[in-house]
């Protein structure tokens, strides 16, 4: 699950160089996205929830001339998309799962954004 949510996670481009490069410099950062998926998992079925891209490396928006925060960069904000992310209950349970590691969640109908500390 983790490299699939990496090669996800990574896709910012049309330009299949430009997505390579960018998921290399993500794996600087892999450790990120490990903690979130093992916290992510106690609350959630991580194969009933899709990533959204969300990483946008440095060094590529750079030569993309792509906008970007320190947050994106570093790998520290997560899109998932899931009809489970309509009840209540369950957006309930995974921020209680999350709230140690994440400064912010924000809901969007069916779509989380986890921003970490």
């Amino acid at each position: 699950m983790l490299i699939k949510a990496c090669n996800i996670i990574t896709h910012i481009s049309d330009d299949e160089a430009a997505n390579k490069e960018n998921y290399m410099e993500g794996l600087n950062y892999i450790e990120n996205l490990y903690n979130f998926l093992n916290h992510l998992k106690l609350a959630v079925s991580l194969d009933l929830v899709e990533f959204l891209p969300s990483f946008k490396g440095k060094y590529i928006v750079e030569k993309l001339g792509v906008a970007s925060s320190d947050k994106e960069n570093e790998m520290k904000i997560f899109i998932l998309k899931s009809p489970l992310f309509l009840e209540d209950t369950n957006v309930r349970e995974i921020v209680k799962q999350l709230e140690n590691i994440c400064e912010n969640i924000k809901r969007s109908d069916n779509i989380l954004t986890f921003i970490l500390k």
